[in-house]
């Protein structure tokens, strides 16, 4: 069989194969470049406004101070961790989150949920589970097999040495511009 031929049937059995994973990466990774307008993870479906009456010795309010709070208010939320952030209290929960302004005692817990399929999705491309990280790296060598058959299996006129080189220049030259003036 010739390369050629070889290089068309692995560029295209892999490019079958790892379809799927290749859309939900794309989807996830422009999904996770706009984080800071809004969390591609979770979305929120309650916002509860509370009031804490804080003491005024700051070193009492601690995780222990909040647990008590939550517990005397019968809010069924289990306390995973606190923060002093954006000048105030964070407190974390499974899935809530408050921020309580330290000097009015005033806040919110807002109450959210994964989002469907899209959520899983962002899991996946931040997931570090040692049998993901090994089955990732199989799939960027994958990627690395599509993309270098790619470049070689049309020849002519749209071939890599008449025009391909090119458009693959312009592929590195773009990113590394932007990145160079980050």
């Amino acid at each position: 069989m010739k390369w050629s031929l070889k290089f068309r049937n692995w560029h295209r059995d892999f490019s079958y194969f790892y379809a799927g994973l290749l859309m939900a990466f794309s989807i996830s990774g422009i999904a996770l470049n706009h984080r800071q307008s809004w969390d591609p993870r979770d979305y929120v479906y309650e916002t509860s406004a509370v009031k804490i009456d804080l003491p005024k010795d700051r070193d009492a309010i601690n995780e222990d101070f909040f647990r008590n709070w939550l517990k005397e208010n019968n809010i069924d939320l289990k306390l995973r961790g606190t923060a002093w952030r954006r000048g105030g209290y964070n407190l974390y929960f499974g899935n809530a989150y408050a921020f309580i302004n330290p000097f009015t005692g005033e806040g919110e817990i807002e109450r959210f949920r994964t989002r469907p399929i899209l959520g899983p999705m962002v899991d996946l491309h931040k997931s570090d589970s040692d049998v993901w990280v090994w089955y990732s790296d199989i799939f960027a060598i994958s990627v690395l097999l599509i993309c270098s058959t790619g470049l070689i299996i049309t020849r002519g006129k749209n071939g890599f040495k008449k025009r391909g080189w090119k458009l693959a220049l312009l592929g590195v030259i773009i990113p590394s511009t932007i990145w160079f003036f980050l």
